[in-house]
Order: C-alpha cells, then structure tokens, then sequence
C-alpha cells in the first residue's frame, strides 16, 4: 500500500507542529497503535463468549452496579 488517507495526513500536519518531544511521544503511541490493528484478535473460548453474550444483555437490560457495589469494590483493592 503506497497511499496515505486524507486523515492521516492532516494528523502529520498537525504533529509537524508539535515540539519535537511531543513528536517523538505520538509516534511511539501511533507505532503502538499500528502494530495491535495489524496483530489478529484475539479469539475468545465459549465460556468466554458466554460471559460477554451474558453482560452486554444486561447492559441492554439497563443493569449496572450500584453505586454501593462499586465503592466496596474500590474500597476492596485500595482503589
């Protein structure tokens, strides 16, 4: 692939811009970034798939934590 999007170009614009030690940081985040889209995804096992399936439902279901729950689970990891 020998083309760069219209996107992209204006993001390297916008870096050209930037002190080079900002630079450097977004290239190492955009290098990060380009090579996870090029891994393949991950594969989930059925009980996996399972779990996820059950959970997104929920949300759907309009089904969250409590506000309770959350702060004791704050409160169980220090957090």
């Amino acid at each position: 692939m020998n083309h760069i999007s219209k996107r992209l170009e204006q993001a390297i614009e916008k870096a050209r811009a930037l002190a080079p030690d900002q630079q450097d940081l977004l290239a190492t985040e955009m290098l990060d970034r380009a090579h996870a889209l090029a891994r393949p995804p991950s594969k989930l096992t059925a009980e996996e798939r399972a779990e996820l399936e059950a959970e997104l439902a929920a949300a759907r279901r309009g089904e969250f934590a409590s506000d309770k729950d959350v702060a004791a689970m704050y409160a169980k990891y220090g957090l």
